[in-house]
């Protein structure tokens, strides 16, 4: 796998029946999250593509297949993978339990050669069956929130109108980045994949000159407001305990100036709010969603992030990372992700099975992991101290 240090299974001396020591404690599985998808704003299953990069020969997948399955995943979440590959502050980096060892694992790198990998060869996401009666939901605003609230509304099902005051959509990636940042054909190519889950666009359409706040009242179920960085005196909302929302004011009609492509001082003031701005617009789709299924207010079990002191640092093979160009080769992608460690999850490193001196593990097909034979366990606790991801607790 290149992931682990050579071993081979040790000769453990197994304990007669009369002499041996039998605990009440037995292994389980017990996933964590990995703190590259805790601390990413989409929290998207970072570790999961990693993984499938580094092991695509195990499950039988050319590199082209694992690429496009990572990318599958990643939009699951996010629809911009080549643009916040770019962009991203990477927080999942910063909290990579790999720092700890020989550096952290290249993720925004390896996420731009999915995104343009996905660009190059045409990928779409598929969009749902269309259904006349489907809740009418208007996004006033084109930037990354409300485009990335109008793809996971399109995707749940909803009929999305999306109303934008400029000439074309993108916001602040398109009129506050440089273009020497975000090329426009990824630009372009990554909105289109939002659009062409059959979401009707309407630019050049101001509130409150162009479209009235009665008009949007009367023909949409719910309309979101994703203004963006526009000023705030631009637009107030006040929002209502039924879930209405008034606006006071006019939003003027004005046109953002483009910043050259020399523009860099910019860089530093919108960079931390593109991935964010996506996040929230996933947010508010995910609220909209439960409002209109009836089911608002439901909320998952917080998470248990494993850190580096639940790991065994040393059984992973020494890689440094490698500072490579901002564009990756094939073989540089794959090296750079078997460096993943799968923290909190089984990648099928086999010490478990290699330690236990009661053959209590038994090898399941690629992805199912291992089988635990607890009739077979004395509660040695072997396996737990060998797992060098953490996916092993006694209990």
């Amino acid at each position: 796998m290149g992931l682990f240090k050579e071993a081979k299974k040790p000769v453990i001396r197994t304990a007669t029946a009369s002499g041996a020591e039998v605990s009440a404690r037995r292994p389980r599985y017990a996933p964590k999250v990995a703190p590259c998808i805790h601390s990413c704003p989409h929290g998207v299953d970072v570790r999961g593509w990693l993984v499938e990069f580094a092991q695509h020969k195990e499950y039988r997948r050319t590199p082209a297949q694992a690429f496009e399955s990572a990318w599958r995943t990643i939009v699951e979440r996010n629809p911009f993978p080549a643009i916040c590959g770019r962009v991203c502050q990477h927080p999942c980096e910063l909290n990579c339990n790999r720092k700890a060892k020989d550096g952290p694992v290249a993720v925004n790198k390896l996420e731009r050669f999915v995104g343009d990998f996905a660009i190059a060869q045409r990928l779409r996401v598929v969009p749902p069956p269309r259904d006349p009666d489907a809740p009418r939901v208007a996004i006033v605003g084109a930037g990354p929130a409300g485009l990335s609230a109008a793809y996971h509304l399109a995707r749940k099902g909803c009929s999305i109108t999306l109303i934008e005051a400029a000439p074309q959509t993108g916001g602040m990636m398109r009129y506050r980045i440089p273009r020497a940042v975000i090329p426009a054909d990824v630009l372009d190519a990554e909105i289109a994949n939002i659009l062409d889950l059959g979401i009707e666009l309407r630019t050049g359409c101001v509130v409150g000159r162009d479209l009235s706040l009665q008009e949007l009242k009367r023909d949409y179920r719910v309309v979101f407001f994703a203004i963006g960085l526009q000023k705030l005196a631009q637009l107030e909302l006040c929002a209502g305990g039924n879930g209405e929302a008034a606006i006071i004011g006019e939003v003027p009609a004005t046109q953002p100036e483009i910043p050259a492509e020399d523009a860099v001082d910019v860089i530093p003031r919108v960079l931390n709010t593109v991935s964010v701005a996506i996040a929230q617009g996933r947010f508010v789709a995910n609220a909209i969603g439960e409002f209109l299924d009836g089911k608002f207010g439901t909320h998952p079990p917080a998470a248990v992030v494993i850190r580096n002191d639940r790991l065994k640092l040393d059984w992973y093979k020494a890689a440094p990372r490698k500072e490579a160009a901002s564009v990756m080769t094939e073989a540089e992608v794959i090296a750079e992700a078997a460096r993943c460690m799968s923290c909190g999850r089984c990648m099928d490193c086999g010490t478990c099975w290699m330690y236990c001196s009661k053959n209590c593990f038994v090898k399941l097909p690629k992805g199912e992991h291992y089988k635990i034979k607890l009739d077979l366990c004395n509660g040695c606790g072997k396996c737990v101290d060998s797992c060098p991801c953490g996916y092993i607790e006694m209990n």
